[in-house]
């Protein structure tokens, strides 16, 4: 049997957490272990997904701030439960690194109308990229940010701290915020049809990928016209940052910006 199962960047468990499972090796046998009998979906074993676009959905394309990892996996000579559109065994033999790109394609299918499935697909890889860091370019952060800050019409100062945690150290000024989303994710929340799409996922994800979230959510609702705003509103600048890599960006004062550059 082929199925599929997301881990962390770190290869972590997307959902439980926890050390790293595996040092990236392939193939990877999982360690075994004991399996749940029952009719619950959610129970104790190795779970996977039959498709793809199902693992996805169920981990969240950034369960921790980077992108999910999507790898196929075979039975091997384990018995394999299925309980609604998850599959869990003792164990699974990990085979190879899969595109998500495919997968955002179907999940998008599912969510969003027809005319822009193909526009949200491309954002949605785009941020998946982009959270991975490819690049570490303090100046092409710093570069990309100012580019942010007067999209959104603030006349803010940039303030480089050493490390993501000094920067929520720092934050003391939560007013701040409201600025920063330029309201314009408050806005597009409001438009049900779009927040009802990713709400239990972007509750649980990491501050990046609720950016990600917020800027998805605003060209969606921009592009429905739910919402008077320009659908990059949230993108422009601070993709690029992340693509740069950037750890966070968070107003430490009412005109102050903190951002941190990733270390992983």
């Amino acid at each position: 049997m082929i199925a599929y199962k997301v881990f962390t960047w770190q290869l972590r468990p997307p959902i439980q957490g926890g050390d790293p499972v595996w040092d990236g090796s392939l193939s990877y046998d999982l360690p075994l272990v004991d399996v749940d009998p029952s009719e619950n979906e959610c129970a104790g074993g190795w779970n996977a997904a039959p498709t793809p676009e199902d693992a996805l959905s169920i981990a969240r394309l950034w369960p921790d701030g980077w992108p999910a990892r999507l790898f196929r996996v075979e039975s091997n000579g384990h018995e394999v439960l299925r309980r609604g559109n998850k599959l869990r065994a003792a164990s699974w033999r990990i085979m190879e690194e899969t595109d998500v790109a495919p997968a955002i394609a179907e999940l998008s299918a599912r969510w969003f109308v027809p005319q822009l499935v193909d526009a949200m697909a491309v954002e949605q890889v785009a941020w998946h990229r982009a959270l991975g860091r490819p690049v570490r370019d303090p100046v092409a952060v710093a570069r990309a940010l100012q580019i942010a800050l007067d999209c959104r019409g603030l006349n803010w100062k940039l303030e480089h701290v050493t490390t993501a945690w000094a920067a929520w150290a720092a934050r003391d000024a939560w007013a701040a915020r409201d600025a920063w989303a330029a309201r314009a994710a408050r806005d597009a929340w409001a438009a049900r049809a779009a927040r009802d799409a990713w709400d239990a996922w972007a509750a649980r994800d990491a501050r990046d990928a609720r950016d990600a979230w917020a800027a998805l959510t605003l060209k969606y609702a921009a592009e429905q016209s739910w919402v008077a705003h320009d659908p990059g509103l949230l993108t422009t600048g601070i993709r690029d940052a992340y693509a740069s890599g950037l750890a966070v960006a968070i107003p430490l004062a009412s005109d102050t910006l903190g951002w941190a550059m990733a270390n992983a």
